[in-house]
């Protein structure tokens, strides 16, 4: 009897080879699904903040990617790859996860570049859990230039306790905005009325000016420092302005001349002009006399109001002293910020003279003016015509007219006659 071969051996070796082939083909056919599933995976917005850097800066880079795809993908893990810089927070996407179809991942890397000037290429690295990777490289831009400040407007010299005014001008060189443009005034011996002004946000290439009111108390030096801000990260720049304090100031400056001193009994008057030989207006402007003198009516102060630069006025103030030579003549007056300023000068009372039939006649004093003003009378017509000897011109013209009535009448011919017929001619 013939027996049959048993036909289990080849089943078995029929499905050992399936099981081989499908261990062998299955981690391929994975791996290429993976790989097909993460190719929809991509960049799609990287934002650099600040958008330059200044040196030692620090910011951030925000990488967005998006699974345009079908199935989620398995992420590992993201990072910056760069030599240029120090990422800070290296190992906060070391586990990521999956991201789902449709969806959105956004990682943000905050980095301080060591590096000089110049444009850089970091790249970012998102590393698959089963299809490789993703590179992007992110530009870097490092520039360094800082605001540029410059003097618009400043006085030559400051006026002890006057305010002056000083107009600076900030502008932008960089090629990103700046945030929070500050100007803080400083120094030994400076009072501004602004403790800072808050200047703002300066785009590329933008100017923007600020006005302080300075006073300054002697010789020092002006600071302006001027903050401002790329991204997080606060800058400074200084600019320092020499100060001297002198006369060449812009304030007001009052001028006494012409004065005339009249005595009629015990009452002294004192006239003349005051002129505002300053730069700015004085307000309020009141004449006066001080101690040892006593003003006394009728015109114990004298109020001339307002004088504009170069402009002048004349006064005339009454009173009265007993046993002094001189008597000291205040003026008084405002500057537009209401600040009051006296000013004082010693009017001599040795040549004061008496009144002439009643008419009030002196004795200038002080210093010689553009503004000389002279007596009235017939002839005052003005400075430049009192300059002419008229007294002389008349006596000429009468003299003139004496020797032509004379010659019609015949007067000159009768003497001329007497003189030819004198004996011994």
């Amino acid at each position: 009897m013939i027996r049959k071969k048993s036909k289990f051996p080849v089943m078995m070796a029929y499905w050992i080879m399936i099981i081989t082939l499908a261990c062998i083909a299955g981690p391929a056919i994975a791996e290429t699904a993976a790989e097909n599933a993460a190719s929809y995976v991509s960049v799609t917005n990287v934002t650099v903040e600040p958008e330059s850097f200044m040196h030692d800066d620090t910011g951030t880079i925000t990488v967005k990617i998006v699974n345009s795809g079908t199935v989620p993908v398995a992420i590992y893990r993201a990072e910056i790859l760069s030599q240029d810089m120090t990422v800070l927070n290296y190992q906060t996407y070391d586990s990521v996860g999956a991201i789902g179809p449709k969806n959105s991942m956004q990682f943000t890397f905050q980095v301080t570049p060591k590096v000089s000037d110049g444009m850089y290429f970091p790249m970012f690295y998102l590393d698959y859990t089963d299809a490789g990777s993703l590179r992007y490289p992110v530009s870097l831009d490092v520039d360094s230039t800082p605001l540029t400040v410059s003097i618009v407007n400043a006085p030559a010299s400051f006026s002890a306790g006057n305010r002056e005014q000083v107009i600076l001008s900030v502008s932008n060189p960089r090629e990103n905005t700046v945030h929070s443009v500050t100007v803080t005034p400083g120094g030994d011996g400076i009072h501004s009325t602004q403790s800072s002004i808050f200047i703002g946000t300066l785009t590329p290439d933008a100017e923007k000016r600020a006005t302080f009111e300075i006073t300054a108390e002697k010789d020092t030096e002006l600071t302006f420092d001027i903050s401002y801000r790329n991204g997080d990260n606060q800058h400074h720049i200084t600019l320092a302005i020499p100060v001297m304090v002198g006369e060449g100031g812009t304030a007001a400056e009052m001028v006494v001349n012409n004065v005339e001193v009249i005595q009629s009994g015990s009452t002294i008057t004192l006239s003349g002009d005051v002129t505002n030989a300053g730069l700015r207006d004085a307000k309020s402007v009141k004449v006066t006399v001080g101690d040892p003198a006593k003003p006394v009516d009728p015109n114990p102060v004298y109020v001339i109001g307002a004088l504009e630069p170069d402009d002048f006025s004349s006064f005339e103030v009454t009173c009265t002293v007993q046993g002094a030579t001189s008597v000291p003549l205040i003026i008084q007056y405002r500057d537009t910020d209401g600040k009051v300023f006296e000013e004082r000068v010693a009017i001599s009372l040795r040549n004061s003279a008496m009144p002439a039939s009643g008419a009030g006649s002196g004795v200038p004093q002080g210093m010689p003016s553009g503004n000389t003003r002279r007596p009235g009378g017939m002839f005052g017509f003005g400075n430049g015509i009192n300059q002419i000897p008229v007294t002389e011109i008349i006596l000429v013209i009468v003299a003139c007219i004496a020797v032509a009535v004379a010659w019609r009448k015949g007067y000159l011919a009768k003497a001329a006659e007497k003189i030819r017929n004198r004996p011994g001619r």
